[in-house]
């Protein structure tokens, strides 16, 4: 699913920074949100936005501790208290490579919500519904449907009926507008991995 990257800064950030899987994760995201936004309709300039958006959401995974990043089971609550701030880290690290204008601003909000929840019991926020960026929505479906349909370290299975899982998170994790509009291309999706 890895598009041609042809951002330097982010290749460059990968090279020292992030393991493969992280890479990989990150481009996997990236590529559903676009074919999302396909979905939506949306604009090239506007999916450019995004695609750069969701490159970046788990760049701040790099300082994260590697002990909790790739532990095997479940991480203790103040484990998960440590690995919820890679979402202000992804922010940060975003803003430190990039000129700080509003364009870029904006973008690093996004990123930073990247893991709120529609009912606003997600992070680092806690907002909710549209108060959550648009693009944020998008790259948390993608990025669910990433990690539910892939191994993970600390799950090394794939979940079983993936569609079913995230229809359970619709109106709390995710927005069901968004995913009721991109559900035959995660169907889609899921059939071409087989």
């Amino acid at each position: 699913m890895i598009q041609n990257i042809k951002n330097v800064n982010y290749l460059n950030l990968m090279k020292h920074d992030f393991s493969i899987e992280l890479f990989i994760h990150s481009n996997n995201v990236a590529n559903i949100a676009m074919k999302i936004a396909d979905e939506m309709n949306f604009s090239a300039d506007e999916k450019q936005q995004l695609y750069e958006e969701a490159l970046y959401h788990d760049i701040g995974k790099s300082k994260i501790p590697e002990l909790i990043l790739y532990k095997r089971g479940k991480l203790s609550p103040e484990e998960l208290e440590i690995m919820k701030h890679h979402a202000i880290y992804s922010q940060e690290l975003y803003l430190s490579m990039v000129d700080n204008n509003d364009y870029s601003i904006l973008k690093a909000k996004t990123i930073r919500h990247h893991h709120e929840n529609c009912d606003g019991s997600g992070y680092p926020d806690k907002i909710m519904g549209e108060d959550i960026p648009l693009h944020s929505r998008i790259i948390r479906i993608a990025d669910i449907f990433d990690a539910i349909t892939q191994p993970r370290v600390y799950r090394p299975f794939c979940i079983e009926n993936p569609l079913k899982t995230m229809e359970s998170m619709e109106d709390k994790a995710i927005d069901s507008y968004i995913f009721r509009k991109s559900y035959h291309l995660l169907e889609k999706l899921l059939m071409n991995q087989k």
